[in-house]
């Protein structure tokens, strides 16, 4: 297996033929005509690492350390909503490789396992990832539920204050349940490993938004779900009440502009996560890659930078690491990675990520990933 699968696009392409269409491309694709998706690779394509020889790099590191957690490697699972749509279980397999690999683990509001299960799991690795409604209680009681289910780190989502355009899933005519059409009858035909695994796991549900679905008692209604994770009112006079609601680490997600990152630091978060949504919200908006260093320099002095959107291999997260970012998030390789091989598929994309860093750390002259800097590189 690993002399087969050596890279994540060897992995994508593997899944692609697992999983139906209609949930591939829902995974897969993003907003307008995914030029965004394109922009976060080239992003990190043009960005060059400087090698230092003449060094001594025998024994390398690459553990990061978040608000006092030391971390095993430079990366964790980004939020993916409707994961276990995927592939059954997704949520599940990844947050357990967590807690066994010792990394962070991001659950979606609009993941399809509950805040209660994968912080059983996860346990301190376990974050969660919020998105506001417009309805106060459900915003309240969501964070309510992360602190007594023991969640440390609260995750905010502030760039969907307007669904996105994505035309593969208009195309596809994707919704939850979904319409048995003779096509998608025959595409599901034809991944009977996907199919028989969905089965026996039953249909994917909301299970976080469950109890809040009152026209959606099932929490299978795709477009209810939608309408629970978006919002136009994320000011900061409102995002000061969520601060005020949380006791522990605050981070605000979505971050492109150094004056959103000082507003961050207005508000009292904790951290950042720099992100295009992974190319899925703005398709004429930056690469999160190419807006790190500025924003870096700006508020990385009070708070806690971090970066997904593009993450693919080991070099991607090194160009991160010496552009500021204190640690990474990729959702789509791992989703990737179960999805072609089930439950191992997650560490087997954690193994490539690791094993590239240290080659890559090893080939530019750097012992320690927590020494990088912007001396071992330059953005064309």
């Amino acid at each position: 297996m690993s002399n087969k699968y050596l890279t994540i696009d060897d992995l994508r392409n593997k899944a692609a033929k697992r999983i139906p269409k209609l949930a591939f491309d829902y995974l897969d694709g993003g907003a307008g005509t995914e030029a965004n998706i394109t922009r976060n690779r080239r992003g990190f394509d043009n960005i060059t690492l400087y090698p230092e020889y003449l060094r001594d790099v025998t024994d390398r590191s690459q553990k990061a350390t978040v608000f006092g957690k030391e971390y095993d490697a430079p990366i964790g699972v980004s939020p993916v909503g409707l994961a276990n749509l995927i592939w059954p279980k997704v949520d599940s397999y990844l947050a357990n490789m967590a807690k066994k690999r010792n990394i962070p683990y991001l659950l979606s509001a609009v993941g399809t396992t509950s805040i209660e299960t994968i912080a059983n799991i996860a346990e301190d690795n376990a974050w969660f990832q919020l998105y506001v409604p417009d309805q106060d209680n459900i915003c309240f009681d969501l964070i309510r539920r992360a602190k007594e289910s023991g969640i440390k780190v609260l995750v905010l989502t502030v760039d969907i204050p307007e669904p996105s355009k994505r035309l593969r899933d208009i195309r596809n005519n994707f919704t939850l349940p979904f319409k048995m059409t003779p096509k998608v009858i025959m595409d599901i035909a034809l991944k009977p490993n996907w199919a028989i695994s969905t089965l026996l796991n039953g249909t994917p549900r909301f299970e976080n938004l469950v109890p809040y679905m009152n026209d959606a008692k099932d929490g299978t209604s795709l477009s209810v779900a939608q309408a629970l994770q978006v919002s136009a009112r994320l000011g900061e006079d409102f995002i000061n009440r969520i601060r005020d609601a949380w006791e522990g680490h605050l981070v605000i997600k979505g971050i492109l502009t150094k004056k959103s990152a000082e507003a961050s630091v207005r508000i009292g978060a904790d951290g950042i996560i720099v992100s295009n949504h992974g190319g899925r919200q703005l398709d004429s908006g930056p690469s999160s890659i190419e807006v790190l260093p500025d924003i870096f320099k700006t508020v990385g002095s009070k708070l806690t930078v971090m970066l997904d959107s593009g993450i693919r291999s080991g070099p991607d997260i090194v160009k991160a690491f010496a552009s500021g970012a204190a640690i990474t998030f990729s959702g789509r390789s791992f989703v990737f990675g179960v999805g072609a091989l089930g439950e191992k598929g997650g560490n087997h994309v954690l193994d490539i990520m690791v094993k590239e860093v240290d080659q890559t750390l090893a080939q530019i002259g750097c012992d320690n990933i927590l020494k990088l800097d912007e001396s071992y590189i330059n953005s064309s």
